[in-house]
């Protein structure tokens, strides 16, 4: 389990009150995993922290439903930017946004080949393949590395992106997940 503060639990359960009320309009998260939300989602979002200073700025591509993006925010990264095309989810992630104390910027933005910006970490969960991620970010800099939450066929997506991307990789298991890893990827 992940330590965070009372104050901090508190605004995670109104986080995910607001996920379960919005998920009944739109699909921001699988039926499935709303009976275990806290784990699947908050605490997996919530691991990143141990690879994240909170004075970073951290760049979340195709954030959702913030998964991990807001969840960080929420939990002490002091600067995020959620970036996210679905105008539906956009709007979720204004009103939950104001959950979070520190600060979010979001962008409602089709992520593309040509999209332009700096952070010091880039976040992704269920977003793409690693190959696709450093596609997509190659106009992005990224002053010290890319986070991603990856399931049981990391590996393989290691090996297709090195045949045409130069970075190195650091593996951690997931605390959320047997089968899931942390891939710390460095540029």
């Amino acid at each position: 389990m992940i330590d965070v503060s009372h104050e901090t639990t508190e605004i995670l359960v109104e986080y995910k009150e607001l996920v379960l009320k919005w998920n009944k309009t739109i699909n921001l998260i699988s039926k499935q995993s709303e009976v275990d939300f806290w784990d699947r989602h908050v605490v997996d979002s919530l691991q990143l922290l141990d690879y994240i200073d909170e004075f970073d700025d951290v760049l979340d591509m195709g954030s959702g439903a913030g998964f991990p993006g807001l969840v960080l925010s929420i939990g002490g990264v002091k600067n995020v930017t959620l970036v996210e095309c679905d105008e539906r989810k956009v709007a979720f992630l204004y009103q939950a946004s104001r959950l979070s104390k520190n600060n979010i910027n979001i962008i409602q933005q089709k992520i593309t080949e040509d999209f332009e910006r700096e952070c010091d970490v880039l976040t992704c969960r269920g977003f793409a393949s690693l190959n696709k991620i450093l596609r997509l970010s190659k106009k992005i800099k990224i002053r010290k590395k890319i986070l991603l939450l990856k399931g049981e066929s990391y590996d393989q997506e290691i090996t297709e992106a090195k045949e045409h991307w130069l970075f190195n990789t650091t593996v951690h298991d997931s605390i959320t997940s047997g089968k899931g890893k942390i891939l710390e990827v460095f540029l």
